[in-house]
């Protein structure tokens, strides 16, 4: 009985590392992928779920990336971000908040972060082939590995044939998950480095708030 309960011990720990391999290697070409696709446009839907009232808020969005730079535009905002400066444009208001964010703060909000964010601080684990769209796409769950952090999961389906990000849910401590679905997705766009930046010329009438 022990010798059974010891080959079943060393059969589950093999597949978990062929698992969690497995997982790499999916994100490894996803991301590889977004590095030789140069400038990448990209429209979504968004869905914010409440998991502990069951509310639903949704809008639609375009995103624009060329590295680490992006820039998003959401119903009630524009955000610039050039690598180092980050512009929020709140249309209501007119307002431009201008912050120099970290790493941290990166992770919730730039659309790249995802291609580099899994390589250190999670665990990795292959979650299954599924059909959607008629399309095979490979699920990869991320752990945290510190426990305090924002997050507690993020969920990834990965179309398999073209190694691009077809929806990605990340459920953070309060128990919101955020379902972000790409709608279309572009790849070898022309845009200059002046996209990812909020040019005043644009918005005369914007005020201006430095926070850094």
């Amino acid at each position: 009985m022990k010798s059974k309960l010891f080959i079943l011990f060393v059969l589950f720990t093999f597949a978990t590392g062929l698992w969690a391999q497995n997982a790499r290697d999916i994100l490894d070409k996803a991301s590889d992928a977004y590095n030789k696709a140069g400038a990448v446009t990209a429209t979504f839907t968004l869905d914010s779920k409440d998991t502990k009232s069951n509310s639903v808020y949704s809008y639609d969005g375009k995103a624009s990336m060329k590295g680490n730079k992006f820039k998003i535009e959401i119903p009630d905002a524009i955000t610039w971000f050039d690598g180092i400066t980050q512009w929020v444009y709140v249309k209501d208001t007119e307002e431009v908040n201008i912050t120099s964010p970290t790493g941290e703060e990166l992770q919730a909000i730039s659309p790249s972060v995802l291609f580099n964010i899994y390589k250190k601080g999670f665990n990795l684990s292959y979650k299954g082939e599924k059909r959607s769209g008629g399309k095979s796409l490979n699920e990869v769950e991320l752990i945290p590995q510190k426990k305090n952090g924002e997050f507690t999961k993020i969920l990834v389906l990965i179309d398999k044939a073209s190694n691009i990000f077809s929806k990605i849910t990340v459920t953070d401590k309060n128990g919101i998950e955020n379902i972000l679905s790409i709608k279309s997705y572009q790849s070898g766009a022309n845009l200059p480095d002046a996209v990812f930046q909020f040019d005043k010329k644009e918005y005369p009438r914007a005020e201006i708030v430095d926070l850094r």
